[in-house]
C-alpha cells in the first residue's frame, strides 16, 4: 500500500537540526498510517525479541508477540535456537504461554503434539489415518538470526542477513563482553498506550524531566553528551550517543558510583562513559561500566505498544554474595526515573491527538531524533514507491506550523 500521508510531508522532518521539525501528529495517532508503517519498516526489518542467554538449555523456550504473530522461540537438541509459529497446525489454538523448558508442546484444545523442531508427532484420531501423513506437518519457522546472543527475527526472506549490518557496533562493544551477560532476571514486556516511535531516545530530556531523580545521580550536562559518538550508522539505523563523565566508574545509583565490580575488559576511557546505541527500529543499549542495559519495544496498534527493560551482567556478578539486594536498590534508584519516562510518553501520546498538536522544531540534542527519522523516512519512501499507483489523501493539512522565535 502507498503511505496515507504523503511522503513528501515528511521531508520537513529530515536534514539540518537548525531547521527540521517533528513528524507529523497523524503519524503517530492514524491507524491507515500504522498500516502502512508495519509493513514498510517492521515487516521488512530485523527485530530484537529477546537473549539467547535466557533459554540457555536444550527446551528453553519464551513466547513473544511481534506484528500480531505469535511466536515461539526454543533451544534446539543440538543447542540452536529456533524460532516458530506458536499456533497450532490445526485450529490456530496458541500452543505456549511465557517462558519454561519442555520436552514437547501440547495443543490444549485437541492434544496435537508437536516435537522442540515443530515437527507434529502426535494427533489423536488421525495417528493411523493413511491419508495423513504427520511428518508432513511442522510449524512454520520464522527466519532468525543471534548477535552477541540477542534473538532477532525478520519476516522478509530477502533482506541480508544482520551480522553485516551491525559488525562495526559489535566491535565497538567488544570490551563489554555483552554475549556472556546474563539477565539478572528474565524479560518482560509490560503495555504502554503509545505510538512506539515516541520511544525514540535522546538526553534532551535528561536536565528536565529528569531534574530530581537522574541528574542528582549523574551528570547530564550538554558539555557531557557526545552526539558524534563513533558509533553512529545512521544509514544502517545504528544511532548513538555517549554520557562522558569526569571520574570513571559512575552511573546513576544513590551513591553515583558502580555498585557492582566494574567489567573487566573496559579502558579508562570507557569506564568513563555510558553509551547509547539504538539498533532500529526496537533495540537501545546502554553500555556502562559495570553492566549493560537493554530496552525492547514492540508496536500491537497505532498508539499502543509494549516496553521491556532488562538489566545484564556477567555471571560472577549474579553469583556475588548480596547482588540481590544491591540489584533491587540500584532498580530502586531508577524507579522514578522510568515513572517519568512512562508520564512523558503517554502525555506526548495524548497530545498527538490535540487540534492543535504540532510539528514541533528539534533543539539541537535531538539530533539523534532526526537520524532516526531519516532511516525510517527511506523506509517509508522504499515502501511507497514499491506501491501500485494511487491516490493518497491526507486526512488533514499536514504541512508545518509557522514557529515561532522563541521556540
Amino acid at each position: 500500500m502507498r503511505s496515507p500521508i504523503p511522503v513528501e510531508v515528511f521531508d520537513a522532518s529530515c536534514g539540518d537540526i537548525n531547521e527540521v521539525v517533528a513528524f507529523p501528529p497523524e503519524a503517530f495517532t492514524s491507524p491507515e498510517f500504522h498500516e502502512f508503517e508495519m509493513d514498510a519498516v517492521f515487516g521488512h526489518e530485523w527485530l530484537c525479541i529477546g537473549r539467547a542467554t535466557d533459554i540457555p538449555n536444550k527446551g528453553d523456550y519464551f513466547t513473544v508477540d511481534a506484528l500480531d504473530e505469535q511466536l515461539l522461540i526454543v533451544r534446539q537438541s543440538d543447542g540452536t535456537i529456533r524460532a516458530q509459529s506458536n499456533v497450532c497446525r490445526h485450529r490456530a489454538m496458541k500452543l505456549a504461554d511465557g517462558q519454561g523448558n519442555a520436552r514437547r508442546f501440547k495443543c490444549d484444545y485437541h492434544s496435537w503434539v508437536y516435537g522442540l523442531d515443530g515437527v507434529l508427532q502426535s494427533a489423536p484420531d488421525l495417528n493411523d489415518n493413511p491419508c495423513f501423513v504427520k511428518s508432513e506437518v511442522q510449524l512454520p519457522e520464522i527466519r532468525s538470526e543471534v548477535w552477541e546472543n540477542f534473538i532477532f527475527v525478520t519476516f522478509d526472506p530477502d533482506i541480508p542477513p544482520l551480522k553485516e549490518r551491525l559488525s562495526a557496533l559489535a566491535k565497538y562493544l567488544t570490551n563489554w563482553g555483552i554475549p556472556h551477560l546474563k539477565s539478572a532476571t528474565p524479560q518482560e514486556f509490560f503495555p504502554v498506550d503509545v505510538n512506539w516511535k515516541i520511544f525514540g531516545d535522546e538526553c534532551y530530556h535528561c536536565a528536565h524531566l529528569h531534574s530530581k531523580s537522574w541528574c542528582p545521580m549523574y551528570d547530564t550536562a550538554s558539555e557531557r553528551i557526545d552526539y558524534d559518538s563513533p558509533v553512529n550508522e545512521p544509514e544502517k539505523g545504528v544511532i548513538a550517543y555517549d554520557l562522558i563523565s569526569l571520574e570513571k566508574d559512575l552511573s546513576p545509583t544513590r551513591t553515583g558510583k558502580n555498585l557492582q565490580p566494574v567489567l573487566p575488559e573496559l579502558t579508562d576511557d570507557e569506564r568513563r562513559r555510558l553509551i547509547y546505541v539504538t539498533v532500529a527500529p526496537n533495540l537501545l543499549l546502554i553500555a556502562m561500566p559495570d553492566k549493560v542495559k537493554y530496552f525492547m519495544w514492540l508496536p500491537t496498534g497505532p498508539t499502543t505498544s509494549v516496553f521491556s527493560a532488562t538489566w545484564m551482567y556477567p555471571e560472577s556478578t549474579l553469583q556475588k554474595p548480596g547482588f540481590a539486594e544491591e540489584w533491587k536498590m540500584e532498580v530502586e534508584d531508577l524507579k522514578e526515573v522510568m515513572e517519568e519516562d512512562v508520564y512523558a510518553w503517554t502525555s506526548v501520546q495524548k497530545g498527538m491527538f490535540s487540534r492543535n498538536a504540532p510539528r514541533g522544531r528539534y533543539a539541537p540534542s535531538e539530533v539523534v531524533l532526526v537520524r532516526l527519522n531519516e532511516w525510517l523516512v527511506e523506509k517509508y519512501r522504499a515502501a511507497d514507491a514499491k506501491a501500485p499507483n494511487a491516490q493518497t489523501v491526507p486526512d488533514a493539512d499536514l504541512t508545518p506550523a509557522p514557529v515561532s522565535a522563541g521556540a
